[in-house]
């Protein structure tokens, strides 16, 4: 009908309200099924999820709210979230800070996945995680730690979106050995951060990455340096090269192994996943099985560090399997039984033709034990701390 109102006021109190509630269930419904929520860092340097529930989303200063925020900085009734339809969106409640999205002030705004939101000296990021478990902490209320969040959350991934575009990273290379021999026959290779706004670790520049849904382009940036380095050596050494978890969820990393077997065909290359991947057998089956037709090997990282996938091991050996550090700290003083667990397990790699490898080997007594459980490669700061591609023996270039 011409004229007909679009908006509720124009319909009688009883059926206004009712289509209220059925906006606010439907989002509701939406919410529960796409688990949104805000993301934030905790004082530690890791990133807390807050659950959207329920709605309206009230944020404010006052301990009754659903995003209780004790900042002189964030007004009594600062904000809130609410639905319309299925979607979220965001309305200011004449907070005396304002209310920002992605940087911009917003009376009243539509939200995306994604989205950073400040309210005074706090910041989010609007994630939503289909396997997120439903509800709020503990507490049932979430206190998030004040502090100057907002100018080095926002300018975090401001530079981190220049580290991609300039390569600003590095590498750093640590020796892998043979045993017995302890000849140094490769090196992994370890990102670092070149920009004079950013942390040098990996650790938190991938914090940082997660934030904007980087991790797999600032992996792939990591891997592309490591190669460019070594390539022009005259006897490069062979590369075990990192990856990120999500890459093993997303599209992308065959083929960036593939451009980087095509850039330096010389270079032996070993691609480490963490063994968790593992409770993904029949797709790890399916990677070996593509990587040895580019001839890049595949390593299990961290085995051991949760559960010990040994069934799993036999339906997709890896060429080289890494132990957990937790394995080789102390072995030459540990238990009988402990130093027998750890020999039977090198000797199911033998079995399965697999390469075993001791991470954090530290001392000559540690090395002397591994020798012993019969590991045939070992890794640490006995054998060699990480070093600039200058120092890895033989770094000069090709005549």
């Amino acid at each position: 009908m011409i004229g007909q109102a679009r908006d509720t006021q124009h319909i009688d109190p009883p059926e206004a309200e009712r289509t209220r509630e059925r906006i606010r269930a439907q989002a509701e419904a939406a919410a529960a099924r796409g688990a949104w929520a805000l993301q934030s860092h905790n004082g530690d340097g890791s990133i807390r999820r807050t659950p959207i529930r329920p709605l309206p989303f009230r944020i404010g200063r006052l301990p009754a709210f659903e995003l209780f925020l004790p900042s002189a900085h964030v007004s009594k009734t600062h904000a809130e979230i609410y639905a319309e339809g299925t979607a979220l969106r965001i309305r200011d409640l004449g907070s005396r800070n304002g209310t920002f999205v992605n940087r911009e002030p917003v009376t009243d705004a539509a939200l995306c996945e994604g989205d950073i939101l400040h309210f005074g000296d706090f910041e989010f990021r609007l994630s939503r995680d289909e396997d997120a478990p439903p509800g709020p902490d503990e507490s049932g209320r979430t206190l998030v730690r004040t502090g100057p969040l907002s100018n080095q959350f926002a300018q975090g991934h401001l530079h981190l979106k220049e580290l991609l575009a300039q390569g600003a990273v590095t590498m750093v290379f640590q020796p892998i050995v043979q045993l017995p021999s302890r000849r140094v026959v490769a090196c992994e290779a370890l990102g670092r951060g070149r920009h004079p706004g950013l942390p040098e670790g990996p650790v938190e520049l991938f914090l940082i990455a997660e934030g904007i849904g980087a991790e797999a382009e600032l992996s792939r940036l990591f891997r592309r340096k490591a190669v460019e380095l070594v390539r022009e050596m005259a006897e490069p050494p062979a590369l075990f090269l990192n990856t990120h978890p999500v890459e093993l969820q997303r599209p992308g990393l065959l083929e960036s192994l593939e451009e980087l077997r095509a850039f330096a065909p010389q270079v032996d290359l070993v691609l480490e996943i963490h063994e968790s991947a593992l409770a993904q057998a029949e797709f790890i089956a399916w990677l070996r099985s593509r990587l040895s037709e580019i001839n890049v090997g595949l390593a299990y990282d961290d085995f051991g560090a949760g559960q010990a996938r040994l069934l799993e091991l036999a339906e997709a050996p890896p060429h080289y399997l890494k132990f957990d550090r937790r394995f080789v700290t102390g072995l030459h003083q540990a238990p009988v039984s402990r130093q027998r667990l750890v020999a039977s397990l090198v000797a199911a790699a033998r079995e399965l033709l697999v390469h075993s490898l001791a991470e954090g080997v530290e001392t000559a007594e540690e090395a002397q034990a591994c020798v012993r459980a019969g590991f045939t490669h070992a890794q640490g700061y006995h054998f060699g701390r990480p070093v600039p591609v200058e120092a890895i023996p033989g770094s000069g270039p090709t005549s």
